[in-house]
């Protein structure tokens, strides 16, 4: 899905304000299912557009954002990620809001407020729905272990009930079938993230040692803890251009002694058909190669490094293995193999 494609899918629900009504559901530490909020029918049209607003606001209206895939998360600025890894354990709620009907209401005299983690917002009709997902910060939980005043007529009057603060800011949305997450660090923090990118890394690893290139393959699989490196591994197992157009491996070595950034950078076996990773620049320079990183202007001639190529498309055909077939790329920012 790209930014386009999700304006489209949210600007129905801003448009068709009068034909959708909210639900708010909430997670409980320790219970697999969700429960339904009971909420007085005069609030619910105001939640609606506290949060519809927010999506307005915050996606909609915000040109500078782009929407990339979770497992090619890097250190950017206005992305939006969506998920194509394995989604975690601790998301499965919003499958359960998505495919399933008739929820156990929360109940103050059996459910600990105290004990909410998150709310799922569930924003639609018969038709179309939209989730979000937002977590419960500690601040926003007033149970009866707290004191506070409220303002009533010209003095303050003490509220003993429990209650939530609810705020329009939100992590996740489910829409059409994508998960798209706004705020990173929340899932890096609290979603079983880290291990999921271990996985693919491992998955990446294993594409690299298909290719039969590396003299000392082990080497990667030492970085797998290491999450910053471990993501760099998931973004080749997902999207390596290198990979997908399978380009030889003698092209790969001539590639890596000629650029100039990659001069004097890479060990090689005795007989130069394989790279020694022996250091964790060689390392890194490495996955940048597989991602394509390195490029060429057509125009000036001249050497950059990028990594942002979510738009490029490569419209030639890629060479062979045989190097039967020269690649044309039309893409002026593109280094041409061979």
């Amino acid at each position: 899905m790209n930014k386009d494609e999700l304006n489209t899918s949210l600007n129905y629900f801003s448009e068709n304000q009068s034909d959708i009504g909210i639900t708010i559901y909430v997670v409980i530490k320790g219970e697999e299912k969700p429960k339904k909020l009971d909420i007085e029918s005069t609030a619910l049209p105001d939640l609606k557009k506290l949060f519809l607003k927010a999506i307005d606001d915050d996606i909609v209206k915000n040109n500078d954002l782009s929407v990339v895939n979770l497992s090619s998360s890097d250190d950017r600025k206005d992305v939006l990620y969506e998920y194509d890894i394995d989604i975690p354990d601790e998301l499965s709620s919003l499958s359960d809001v998505n495919q399933s009907d008739g929820h156990q209401p929360f109940n103050f005299s059996n459910d600990d407020v105290e004990k909410v983690t998150a709310l799922l917002v569930e924003i639609g009709n018969s038709e179309k729905q939209i989730i979000l997902y937002k977590t419960m910060a500690r601040v926003n939980i007033y149970g009866r272990k707290s004191f506070f005043l409220i303002k009533s007529d010209v003095r303050f009057e003490k509220i003993d009930d429990e209650f939530f603060r609810i705020s329009p800011n939100f992590q996740l949305i489910q829409v059409n079938g994508s998960l798209i997450v706004l705020d990173l660090k929340t899932i890096e923090r609290f979603f079983g993230f880290e291990e999921a990118i271990r996985k693919e890394a491992e998955i990446g690893i294993q594409a690299i040692e298909n290719m039969s290139l590396i003299e000392n393959p082990e080497t990667l699989h030492e970085l797998v803890d290491d999450i910053t490196f471990a993501r760099k591994l998931t973004r080749v197992s997902k999207a390596s251009p290198v990979l997908k157009a399978e380009i030889p491996n003698n092209k790969i070595i001539e590639f890596c002694k000629m650029f100039p950034k990659l001069k004097g950078k890479f060990r090689f076996n005795s007989d130069e058909s394989k790279i020694q990773l022996d250091t964790r620049i060689s390392k890194d320079l490495f996955i940048q190669i597989l991602m394509d990183d390195f490029l060429t202007s057509e125009l000036t001639n001249f050497h950059y490094t990028s990594f942002t190529k979510d738009e490029a498309e490569v419209e030639a055909e890629a060479e062979s293995p045989t190097g039967e077939s020269t690649p044309e790329n039309t893409d002026n920012n593109v280094f041409q193999f061979g």
